[in-house]
């Protein structure tokens, strides 16, 4: 196939229910794939894949870099080599998991389509990312910034689950979407900006959302451990 992940066979990842485009043909992935090199994974025996998913570890922090534009479905490759990485991250020198992907698995922006790839996102991962205790799951992709309830599992905040946040925001044009109705989002800014992440010690994290425009932080999220 021409993924270069050589993941999938054929012009590339086409769920019924995405809307990943044509992405010439699965190609448009070469460039990046052709000229960058990522960590090799510490934990997986070193099936990590390039520029699409790797893992590292700096500091206190093991951070887990996926990719949401191919399958994440139990039984695939991906799905298998995440299940291994977070099973395997040594909690004792990286008390903080981090996962992050283009898409989030939670967002309110109303955007129907997006909003259908996150729900299947979700029902791919999710629980596996709580049973291992990600704290944080960064993502992109909207052109805003987006911080979810702590502990969000199953649209239900304090049930387990990491802190979702997208943040977006870096420099492209704005989204100006709405949010659809719910309960779980803490925080909506829709203004450049940047995430910044600090962990203090073994149970205190803290991320920060920063203005381009003036530099102060704009909003904050503790992530704190017994």
């Amino acid at each position: 196939g021409r993924d270069p992940s050589g993941a999938m066979a054929g012009d590339g990842y086409r769920p019924e229910w995405g809307n990943y485009g044509r992405d010439s043909g699965g190609e448009c992935g070469v460039p990046a794939a052709r000229r960058f090199v990522m960590p090799a994974s510490n934990n997986d025996g070193g099936s990590s894949n390039g520029i699409f998913w790797y893992s590292y570890d700096h500091g206190l922090i093991h951070t887990v870099v996926i990719s949401s534009e191919h399958d994440l479905s139990p039984g695939s490759p991906q799905y298998g080599w995440l299940e291994s990485d977070l099973r395997n991250v040594d909690r004792a020198t990286t008390p903080f998991l981090v996962v992050e992907s283009h898409r989030p698995l939670y967002n309110s922006e109303d955007v129907p389509a997006n909003a259908l790839v996150s729900s299947h996102m979700r029902r791919s991962i999710e629980t596996l990312l709580r049973d291992r205790g990600v704290d944080l799951f960064l993502a992109g992709h909207y052109h805003a910034y987006l911080r979810a309830c702590a502990g969000l599992y199953r649209s239900k905040c304090d049930g387990g689950g990491p802190v979702h946040i997208t943040v977006g925001s870096a420099g492209a044009e704005l989204d100006r979407y709405p949010l659809y109705e719910q309960d779980w989002t803490e925080s909506f800014i829709q203004e450049w900006g940047y995430g910044r992440i600090t962990a203090y010690n073994a149970t205190a994290l803290k991320f920060e959302f920063v203005s381009d425009a003036e530099g102060d932080v704009r909003d904050t999220a503790w992530i704190l451990k017994d």
